[in-house]
């Protein structure tokens, strides 16, 4: 007989990040991912930054849980991704690093990498505990991440066609494309320039 599927359905809000145990989703977990849950700049549902942290720092661990996953997950976790980024900046305004400011995509590309740190930072920037400007010298590796537990991902994955899409804001791209056949930025309408940057 089959476990129970249970919606699980809470959001981050601003000045939190998940904790506990981190619940398996899909056919054999024990939870189902609420797509539907509210996305917003104050919102970010916690199963998004949960997957990330349960497959930190292996990039072909997250990219074999997105590869069990039904597309409409997939979507979500895209969606979640982006919304996440979209609350740290007005991409457009750039960010102020050694003074110059930075193009809308560079600005773009940092928000995406600042997701991909984990709830924990991106937490801190959304609070205004750690500027941005400050977090772009972690981008460019001249100052250590913060908070200190955060690992980067390795570039490793698993499928070859997934080559050119290593990081966790891409792979997502690549593993939708080798299994439906489709660009999920297309079907999305995020830049495909911003899909192989960022992460």
């Amino acid at each position: 007989m089959a476990a129970r599927m249970e919606r699980h359905s809470p959001t981050v809000k601003s000045g939190e990040c998940p904790g506990g145990s981190i619940p398996l989703y899909g056919r054999a977990g024990t939870a189902a991912i609420d797509t539907g849950a509210e996305m917003g700049s104050d919102h970010v549902p916690d199963w998004f930054w949960e997957v990330l942290e349960a497959t930190r720092p292996r990039l072909s661990a997250l990219e074999l849980w997105l590869g069990s996953q039904p597309r409409e997950i997939l979507e979500a976790f895209a969606l979640a991704y982006e919304s996440a980024a979209d609350s740290l900046a007005d991409f457009s305004e750039g960010v102020s690093v050694d003074g110059d400011v930075w193009s809308e995509d560079s600005t773009e590309d940092l928000c995406m990498w600042v997701v991909g740190q984990g709830c924990g930072l991106w937490n801190s920037v959304i609070a205004g505990e750690v500027r941005l400007e400050e977090v772009a010298q972690m981008y460019l590796g001249r100052a250590r991440l913060l908070p200190d537990c955060v690992v980067p991902w390795d570039e490793d994955v698993s499928d070859p066609e997934h080559k050119g899409y290593q990081s966790p804001w891409a792979i997502v791209q690549g593993v939708y494309r080798t299994r439906f056949a489709e660009e999920l930025h297309e079907r999305l309408g995020v830049p495909e320039e911003v899909v192989r940057s960022g992460g």
